[in-house]
């Protein structure tokens, strides 16, 4: 545990290699599932923790547990795959993470590994299972065994802590921008293009919305860089991610006027830092449609 949660907090410039850290985990019918551990705060030991088995409208929420001092939902990823759940007491770990701004932990029968994978190591299958980001394989025993890293924006949308983004679109852009520029934004969740769609669609600027950093790159090169009004990127995705399109933006001085704003769901400190590292113009949590659009006016007008 004590190598685990070191990695956590050294959090590595993995992205510097083209690399995501990936914590291997058994869900409670030892199926291995992933999460990027640029989403993790900390691994708890389940039974060191208080929880309160509160009422709740989900059986997809296994509890509440006082995590530093504060109350955190806790996820049963087995009641969210559609399989039958355990005991609290048999998942032995929370993976305590932050989503949006807000706290999450998620409750796993016992951690494998954290593992290293290249972004070409991480097969795209949310048009297959909307439950799915991607898949890949790990060791376990000396054997590849399939591992599937989980889809958090739709399992947040699932519980309620999202939405379409339609009633945020209509309660903050208040007004269309007059722009002649174009908007180009890379986003491989199927739930958070749409949103993106919808914000655009709202503001009446032109945009271009690809499924990975290598597809906005390709049309970055196209484009006169004078064209480009503003780049809306996420983190996570396959092939080019988003610390590759930042660096490439800001280390090019024929793009690196160009403002770059992060969409990601991943809104830790260290996650934050690495791109102030960058050199990005702004941050912005998935769904935060009023930042959103306080940025777009910003660099727009």
């Amino acid at each position: 545990m004590s190598g685990i949660s070191g990695s956590v907090e050294q959090m590595t410039q993995a992205h510097l290699r083209n690399v995501q850290q990936l914590a291997v985990f058994y869900t409670g019918h030892s199926n291995i599932y992933a999460i990027n551990i640029a989403k993790v705060k900390a691994f708890i030991i389940t039974e060191e923790v208080a929880i309160n088995d509160t009422p709740r409208d989900s059986e997809v929420i296994g509890g509440i547990a006082t995590i530093r001092g504060e109350p955190v939902t806790l996820i049963n990823l087995d009641a969210w795959l559609g399989l039958t759940t355990l005991p609290i007491k048999e998942y032995k770990l929370i993976i305590f993470c932050e989503f949006n701004h807000k706290k999450i932990g998620f409750l796993v029968k016992d951690m494998l590994d954290i593992v290293e994978k290249t972004t070409d190591q991480l097969r795209h299958t949310e048009e297959t299972n909307s439950k799915i980001t991607y898949t890949t394989y790990v060791k376990v025993h000396d054997k590849d065994e399939l591992c599937t890293v989980f889809n958090a924006e739709e399992l947040l949308r699932d519980i309620g802590w999202t939405d379409d983004g339609e009633d945020e679109v209509q309660k903050y852009v208040e007004t269309k921008l007059n722009s002649d520029k174009i908007i180009l934004a890379a986003e491989d969740s199927g739930v958070a293009r749409e949103v993106l769609k919808k914000f655009f669609e709202k503001t009446g600027v032109a945009f271009e919305i690809y499924t990975n950093g290598s597809l906005l790159i390709e049309r970055v090169e196209e484009l006169d860089p004078n064209r480009i009004g503003m780049i809306v990127t996420d983190i996570e995705m396959p092939g080019t991610d988003g610390y590759q399109v930042a660096s490439y933006i800001k280390a090019n001085a024929k793009y690196n006027e160009i403002p770059v704003i992060v969409n990601s769901s991943m809104t830790t400190d260290a996650v934050r830092g690495k791109m102030n590292q960058i050199g990005v113009d702004g941050f912005v949590g998935k769904t935060d449609i009023h930042t959103l659009f306080e940025l777009t006016k910003k660099f727009l007008r």
